[in-house]
């Protein structure tokens, strides 16, 4: 009996349910995890790969520290990532906070990652190049958990969840569409959080495209791989893989939305699409150019495409 007290006791700080059955718990729709997996991570390595060109720049003496390899702090990052992204929905159903349970284990982790850096400290590695190691991990937890509980919110279940008394239309043609109009912005305020991530992933590609500008040379030879800027070159086609995942993505979940939806699904999945085209001909020398403005145009039309629905999904239904 006491064991059982401690345990219980222990739940309840902790704000862990044990009670509630598994089936009535909210948890994040797949759609929504998977964009916010997809951010987390293109937002998380996009910030180590900043990190260590402004670390490199700073202390200069840090160039060539093993751990500023993309190689070596990308594979990290992923698992470390994709971790966190699979704990998300096992806390939204364990926990009736959520956020607040899942912010204090993101604290937790965060400390526990940072052992590896002080032992490192401790057996002799430069301690400017460990505290932009550190500066790392916390830049990885901060953008891993907002990207979680602000776009894969956890919803009730589907037959959990009250239906709302039809309102009183009095054969009043506006009380009869009025419902219509609400739900309408209910559906696209539910998916807005898709719309607004994609928009930041194609911002982010478009910056990291500027960095590659400045750190590749344009006039290098014909190859896949530069001699110069590998890490920012590789992280912006890291991030645009991403972002095509996350247009066809987008693009099947509004197949049953409004028809402007739908077409701003496809026109951002047509700009992503010229942008990776664009970005396969900067690989031959003579076709770099062309490249680099298709890489511009696709941008140009992904915004376009994602921005209408991001900013339609953020206003209110008009009272009637």
């Amino acid at each position: 009996m006491p064991k059982s007290r401690n345990l219980q006791r222990a739940l309840q700080l902790a704000r862990i349910d044990m009670t509630t059955p598994l089936r009535q718990r909210p948890a994040p729709s797949p759609l929504s995890l998977a964009l916010a997996s997809l951010v987390a991570l293109g937002a998380s390595l996009g910030a180590d790969a900043l990190l260590v060109i402004i670390g490199t720049r700073l202390f200069p003496a840090t160039k060539g520290f093993v751990h500023f390899r993309f190689s070596d702090y990308g594979l990290l990052t992923t698992i470390g990532v994709l971790a966190a992204c699979a704990a998300w929905p096992v806390v939204t159903r364990a926990s009736p906070s959520p956020r607040w349970l899942f912010l204090r284990l993101a604290v937790l982790v965060t400390l526990v990652l940072w052992l590896p850096d002080v032992w490192i400290l401790l057996r002799g590695e430069p301690p400017k190049a460990v505290g932009v190691l550190i500066v790392m991990h916390l830049a990885i937890a901060v953008v891993t958990y907002s990207a979680l509980v602000n776009i894969a919110v956890p919803k009730p279940p589907k037959a959990l969840k009250v239906p709302k008394p039809p309102p009183e239309t009095g054969g009043d043609e506006a009380g009869v569409r009025a419902p219509a109009e609400a739900a309408r912005g209910r559906r696209l305020s539910e998916h807005s959080a898709a719309w607004v991530s994609m928009l930041g992933l194609v911002g982010l590609e478009f910056v990291l495209g500027v960095v590659a500008l400045v750190a590749v040379p344009a006039g290098r030879r014909s190859g896949w791989v530069p001699s110069r800027g590998t890490v920012v070159y590789l992280l912006h086609s890291a991030v645009g893989a991403v972002l095509g995942v996350g247009a066809v993505v987008l693009l099947a979940s509004a197949k049953h939305a409004e028809r402007s939806v739908r077409i701003s699904a496809v026109l951002g999945l047509v700009g992503v699409a010229i942008g990776a085209a664009g970005g396969l001909l900067t690989v031959p020398h003579g076709l770099r150019l062309l490249g680099m403005a298709l890489m511009l145009v696709g941008a140009a039309l992904a915004v376009l495409g994602y921005v209408m629905p991001a900013v339609g999904s953020t206003k209110e239904p008009a009272a009637t």
